[in-house]
């Protein structure tokens, strides 16, 4: 019997809320292996302080090597790998996730890589592993003979075919320092926003069974290392199919299954006939504690721009609708995109403030500036400016050394005014919001230089003066981590 082991490396720079949460992707790959009868062996770098030496342990009599790699992790992704080909050569490695799904061709060209899993992952590494012949496996791209092969894309994945969890293949050490349990109950999304990973692969929404999502947190429920704990729906959008959503939460009711749970949700999908009154008492009272809204961007210009579906208004009244029954909403916003100008970068500015004001409850993430993925017409966009992304694994893993993020906007032609976009997140971050609430930022720093940031912070927001951001340098290399 083959031994399979899958692994998340570190990312580049160390962070707290990894701990936080389970790798949803490879605990997926792992519980379809299983349930067809393979051992398999999750390692986790971003929750296992030990992992490397989980690694050894496995690598000896391991004969596939599943490596789930984000940009951010690509520097440790490779170091995994020459570790396990030095330990078993014979072993196959496989890149699968995002970054791979993006640059097949240069991730291949790598010598440490065997094979790249294009997209969803479940049965495309469950063929692998059956030693299906790799020319008829879909989904893959594979070298032989020094060429490289990319075969057609697989068919998008029924998740109500899908085994649930099996929480039994996480390590203890991960769930009990869970602070979030994972549900995924559907995947991908129908809409089209043009900088989205999903609407680039074309991964249209498709849903597990209400009765199956009932029965996964009945399952949550019995283990012993979830009480006490909060659920979040993993789901990129979930409530597409209301009719769906609304007997979920009605069974969370009826069962008395309302663990205290989190979701997201679109700003437009607030109205009535979707999510009203009526729902939004039913969704407080089955446990929903938190909705957090994709809200993008203040400047209407850029939301048609980026094909959003929503109106500046639209956002603050779900915020107004939140509020009301007591559910905190969370908003994430952007800047930095090819052809926003600071009149747009201020609208966003401007509705960030509307929406703090409402409430301290109200949640801020960003704005973060906008990475490019290939594939869009934003990426075209960027190409067109001047900028060169990165031509191999190894250009990829020295420019995310040391970054907190997916690349570096100094590196960015099409942002004109790079240190009011780079310095944005922490400004809102830190001046938006009440003193009491920045201070309580789980940012590493000695108090009294936490709280004269957070003062200088205060007093740029309110007087929208964000030149010369000289602290916010000073910061970057001694408090914001």
């Amino acid at each position: 019997m083959n031994k399979i082991l899958l692994i998340n490396p570190p990312f580049n720079i160390a962070k707290e809320n990894y701990d936080s949460s389970v790798s949803v992707g490879l605990l997926s790959i792992a519980t379809y292996l299983d349930s067809k009868g393979f051992f398999v062996e999750i390692v986790d770098g971003a929750r296992q302080k030990n992992y490397e030496e989980l690694i050894k342990q496995n690598a000896i009599n391991c004969d596939w090597a599943g490596i789930s790699v984000m940009t951010m992790q690509v520097p440790n992704a490779l170091k995994i790998s020459r570790l396990i080909k030095e330990m078993n050569p014979k072993c196959k490695i496989v890149w699968g996730g995002t970054h791979p799904t993006f640059f097949a061709r240069q991730t291949l060209f790598h010598s440490l890589v065997d094979i790249v899993c294009l997209g969803e992952g479940e049965i495309t590494f469950y063929e692998l592993v059956a030693n299906k012949i790799l020319s008829e496996i879909k989904g893959i791209a594979y070298k032989k003979n020094n060429e490289i092969f990319i075969n057609p894309p697989r068919e998008l994945h029924d998740p109500s075919q899908m085994p649930l969890f099996n929480w039994d293949l996480v390590s203890k050490e991960i769930l009990e320092k869970l602070y979030l349990i994972p549900s995924l109950t559907s995947r991908g999304c129908p809409h089209q926003c043009a900088f989205c990973i999903n609407a680039i692969l074309k991964n249209n929404w498709r849903a597990r069974t209400a009765e199956q999502v009932l029965r996964d947190l009945e399952i949550i429920k019995q283990k012993k290392y979830f009480s006490d704990k909060k659920l979040r729906f993993w789901d990129e959008n979930f409530f597409v199919d209301i009719v769906r959503a609304k007997a979920i939460v009605k069974g969370m009711i009826d069962k008395n299954l309302n663990i205290p749970w989190e979701t997201t949700v679109r700003a437009d999908y607030m109205r009535n006939g979707m999510i009203d009154d009526e729902f939004m008492s039913k969704l407080k009272q089955s446990g929903c504690y938190l909705l957090s809204f994709g809200a993008e961007s203040g400047s209407s210009r850029v939301l048609k721009k980026i094909n959003k579906g929503v109106a500046p208004n639209q956002i603050v009244d779900s915020a107004k609708l939140c509020l009301k029954y007591g559910i905190v909403p969370q908003y994430s916003f952007m800047i930095g995109l090819p052809g926003e100008t600071r009149e747009d970068m201020n609208a966003t500015l401007k509705l960030i403030d509307i929406l703090v004001k409402l409430s301290d409850k109200v949640q801020i993430l960003g704005p973060q500036a906008f990475r490019p993925y290939p594939g869009s017409d934003l990426y075209e966009e960027c190409l067109a400016s001047g900028w060169r992304a990165p031509q191999s694994l190894e250009e990829w893993s020295r420019l995310a050394e040391n970054q907190l993020s997916y690349l570096s906007v100094k590196n960015f032609p099409w942002v004109k005014d790079k240190d009011f976009v780079e310095s944005m997140e922490a400004y809102t971050r830190f001046g938006a919001h009440s003193i009491k609430s920045a201070m309580g930022s789980s940012v590493k720093a000695q108090k009294w230089l936490k709280l004269i940031f957070v003062l200088i912070c205060q007093l740029r927001w309110k007087m929208k003066f964000f030149a010369w951001p000289i602290e916010y340098k000073i910061a970057k290399k001694f408090v914001i981590k």
